[in-house]
């Protein structure tokens, strides 16, 4: 049973390629959430896998609340393992997500990453088209030498782009990340259609239309980006910095 959690189809992209190769159910943290479900039989399953986005350095603040629920049966047996997708480096993610499992008596055996496209436009431009081509294709080779080494059951930490003194940056990073993922300067151009995607899509519920028009309940919501990337019309703003940089959406998933 491999879980994904994503916001514009990095991390989807990556789940669909180990559930290729791995045979294994494919669920959607997002949308277990939003049919209020925490509990799973990994009876048929040989492996509990979780593919997410690396956010400051950190697990995204969505998935971790679903941690904290979910509960799983017949895990005994299954090799456990965690694929990071980010845009440069991941911190000690990994360690943070392996912690937050531990408390639940489950041990990540095996933990992976790859560099894939960044979406975080809130700081700065995305890359163009080719360069987020090029990363993708590259990853590949990290997801085909993942699956190796989890069917030869080689258990060890085998991310290689941790960048320097990971510790020390996941745990400010995390303390910045949770002050920061706020929906304040978020706000819809008069060309929103009312088509509702945003508040269908965003994993907090954190988006309401009123009268037409997306408007943010929740004083903080995770930052995944999906409303922003994925409008379809480009309405969904944040502060004025966002109305001239790219979209980005993974080109080979559907959402």
């Amino acid at each position: 049973m491999i879980f994904y959690f994503t916001g514009t189809g990095n991390s989807l992209y990556v789940a669909e390629k180990l559930n290729n190769m791995l045979n294994e159910e494919l669920i959607s943290v997002t949308g277990m959430i939003k049919e209020n479900r925490y509990e799973f039989d990994l009876d048929k399953s040989n492996y509990l896998g979780f593919v997410f986005p690396v956010y400051y350095y950190s697990v995204p603040s969505t998935l971790e609340k679903f941690i904290k629920k979910v509960e799983f049966k017949n895990l005994e047996g299954k090799k456990v393992f965690v694929f990071l997708t980010c845009g440069a480096t991941t911190g000690s993610c990994a360690e943070e997500f392996s912690t937050i499992l531990r408390r639940k008596g489950i041990d990540v055996e095996f933990r992976f990453a790859a560099s894939m496209p960044d979406n975080y436009i809130l700081l700065y431009n995305i890359d163009d088209a080719e360069k987020q081509n090029k990363m993708i294709n590259l990853s590949k080779e990290e997801i085909e030498n993942s699956v190796d080494v989890l069917l030869k059951g080689n258990k060890g930490d085998y991310i290689k782009i941790k960048g320097p003194l990971p510790g020390v940056v996941t745990f400010f990073a995390h303390k910045a990340y949770n002050k920061l993922r706020k929906t304040k300067k978020f706000y819809s151009l008069d060309s929103c259609i009312d088509c509702k995607l945003c508040q269908e899509i965003c994993p907090e519920s954190a988006i309401k239309m009123v009268e037409g028009r997306p408007v943010w309940v929740k004083d903080k919501c995770t930052h995944c980006l999906a409303c922003i990337h994925r409008c379809p019309v480009e309405a969904i703003q944040y502060s004025k910095k966002t109305i001239s940089r790219r979209r980005y959406i993974n080109p080979n998933v559907k959402l």
